[in-house]
């Protein structure tokens, strides 16, 4: 019996023994799998910085670093400069933001405070879609319809201002600062309007309350303890606007006249640093020229990397810091020492910044009449109504244009039929619709991996590494696309020496990482904590926990953002001209080819590209949604 029973304790020992060692192993390749991921992630960050200055370095061995700010932009002579187009950069910017901040603001406010429900929600859910346009369609929007109605009508009605005539003077062609704007601001508007409506509902009820028991009325509820409480998401949202009116390329180098030259008005053609590598780069030598171009590159990395440092900075700061697993067990959950200190049992607000805003308009209350303070909201009102007209209008417009325009040029031949020459009557997209989903389902091919053991990563990981890839991801969703172009053609066109779908599909999928990280990050810790720990402590495996429990609860969110992120690759243009051989095999450069054709079959064949590809993309819009939607619907 010791003999028998010594046996079966030997039997035992080894298969506890073997159960272990394969728990180990399982969870050794789970953590070699995360950590992986994480590495790509962060090399394909390394590699497009070091790639951009690598190829950008004889241009600034040639100039030094007054390439940045020289005034010259003359390829005939071997003269290249940024300073010239960070000039119309910077106007271009400057005057979208002008347009997108009171607008966008206005949107928000009557969205969040003002409008009644049964309004509020179907408009931010179309707002909301409209930012998914891709700019392509808004580029050729502008081209075609914009460009004949501001030279006939809107820029000789802005040069008639005397007030206003220093800025618009001179002969008014259509393509100018000012058109680009416009479509800068059109483009911004939608992402504008979210972020500060989601800042502005935030703002917990028991401030408005407040201030409203203090006898202060909609408008001053509004602006005494609404928006300021919410203003560093409202920054953060405009400074991330205006990265988003720095990196854009395509759609303004469509409409701006690209002319490297000091404006002399906003009615005038000019150029910026976007605009210049598209139009310069197919044709740039190898050598220095090339080189300069993908220098203006690097500053438009520079550039937009710290504006978009400042913006995620801000939203970090508002919405707080690390949430990992092994930070929530030390953090304490549930309701922070803040908001704690801010508002009272009974519902008073203790914090002395609301405090004084509530003492102030008190003091307004005694200091002005009630007929004058309902005027004045009623004034506000109103605004925020024009707001809405002129936001939405121009949104609406796009929208009508590209379906009454684009839904004539289809028809079976034209979605079946490879293209014919220009001249040509008939022809189809057949190729480029078959382009664009190769390199799109490739691009996802290559990005869900990375993005899910990124976001694994992080949800598991605690520490200042794991708060670095973060933040280098949230700061990666706003890096120009056509950067990542040019890295994808130093990384792989130039060094197989040709153009191909991988090169694109590469650059597709580094433009989508980053989105897939952030997605299925927030999706992953929508999972309730107990049940990680539950699965931990019944002996399962953390990767069998992870697959199991974490990822199938957490699958509509991941699948959302992997949705998000496919729209996203599906409209982009510019990193395909770096990549792509042919206009006609992707549908993007199908419609920057035709629609800049002076040919009416080839802007028909764009406006009918257009339409297909709005189309595709609203559909996984409307999609994520309806996912989102189902999700929520059954937590509840």
């Amino acid at each position: 019996m010791t003999v028998v029973s010594g046996h079966w304790q030997a039997v035992g020992g080894v298969s506890d023994a073997l159960t272990r060692g394969r728990a180990r192993r399982g969870a050794g390749t789970y953590a070699g799998l995360r950590w992986a991921g994480a590495a790509i992630f962060v090399a394909l960050l390394l590699g497009l910085v070091i790639t951009v200055a690598a190829q950008s370095s004889q241009a600034f061995s040639h100039s030094g670093i007054g390439f940045i700010w020289s005034g010259t932009w003359n390829p005939a002579n071997n003269q290249y400069g940024a300073g010239i187009l960070l000039v119309g950069t910077a106007i271009t910017t400057l005057v979208a933001m002008a347009i997108v901040v009171p607008v966008g603001l206005g949107v928000a406010v009557f969205l969040s405070e003002q409008a009644p429900r049964w309004i509020a929600a179907p408009l931010s859910s179309a707002i909301d879609l409209l930012a998914a346009v891709p700019s392509i369609v808004v580029g050729l929007w502008g081209l075609l319809v914009l460009t004949p109605v501001f030279a006939r009508h809107v820029e000789p009605f802005f040069r008639s201002f005397p007030v206003l005539g220093y800025l618009f003077h001179g002969e008014a062609y259509g393509p100018s600062i000012i058109l680009a704007s416009v479509v800068l601001a059109v483009m911004a508007l939608p992402s504008v309007v979210t972020l500060s409506r989601t800042a502005l509902s935030g703002v917990p009820v028991a401030d408005r309350e407040a201030a409203i028991a203090m006898g202060a009325t909609g408008w001053q509820v509004t602006r005494k303890a609404v928006i300021p409480a919410a203003r560093s998401g409202i920054a953060a949202a405009l400074i991330l606007a205006v990265g988003r009116a720095l990196g854009e390329s395509i759609a303004v180098a469509m409409v701006i006249g690209n002319r490297p030259a000091i404006p002399h008005s906003l009615l005038a053609p000019g150029a910026t640093l976007g605009s210049a590598i598209v139009n310069q780069f197919a044709e740039a030598t190898p050598g220095l020229a090339t080189s300069s171009v993908i220098a203006l590159g690097a500053v438009l990395l520079l550039l937009t990397l710290l504006v978009n440092l400042g913006g995620q900075a801000l939203l970090r700061r508002r919405s707080g810091g690390d949430r990992s697993p092994a930070a929530a067990t030390v953090l304490p959950r549930g309701p922070t020492i803040e908001a704690e200190a801010a508002t009272a049992p009974d519902g008073a607000i203790h914090d002395p910044a609301v405090g004084r805003r509530l003492k102030s308009a008190v003091r307004e209350h005694s200091a002005s009449s009630l007929g004058r303070r309902r005027l004045t909201g009623n004034l506000m009102h109103l605004l925020c109504w024009l707001a809405v007209i002129v936001g939405v209008a121009p949104l609406a417009a796009l929208i009508y244009y590209t379906i009454v325009r684009g839904a004539g040029a289809i028809s079976w031949s034209f979605l079946t039929h490879a293209p014919t020459p220009s001249g040509i009557p008939g022809g189809g997209i057949a190729p480029a619709i078959t382009g664009s989903a190769k390199i799109a389902g490739l691009a996802l091919a290559m990005a869900v991996p990375v993005g899910l053991l990124t976001a694994l990563f992080l949800y598991e990981q605690a520490g200042k590494l794991a708060s670095g890839i973060r933040f280098a991801a949230e700061v990666m969703t706003g890096v120009p696309s056509i950067i990542v172009g040019i890295f994808a053609y130093a990384f792989l066109v130039r060094p197989l020496h040709h153009f191909s779908d991988l090169a694109a599909s590469f650059a597709i999928a580094v433009l989508m990482v980053p989105i897939m990280i952030r997605a299925n990050e927030e999706a992953i810790r929508t999972v309730a904590l107990d049940l990680w720990e539950a699965g931990v402590a019944l002996g399962a495996r953390r990767s069998r926990v992870a697959r199991s429990v974490v990822l199938r609860s957490a699958m509509p969110g991941v699948l959302t953002g992997n949705l998000l992120a496919l729209a996203r690759g599906l409209g982009e243009t510019a990193p395909l001209l770096f990549t792509v051989a042919a206009p006609t095999a992707v549908m993007t450069l199908l419609i920057f080819s035709d629609g800049t054709q002076p040919f009416a079959d080839a802007q028909r064949a764009a406006w009918g590209t257009a339409f297909v590809l709005l189309v595709a993309v609203l559909l996984i819009s409307v999609a994520t949604r309806l996912i989102a939607w189902g999700y929520t619907r059954n937590a509840r």
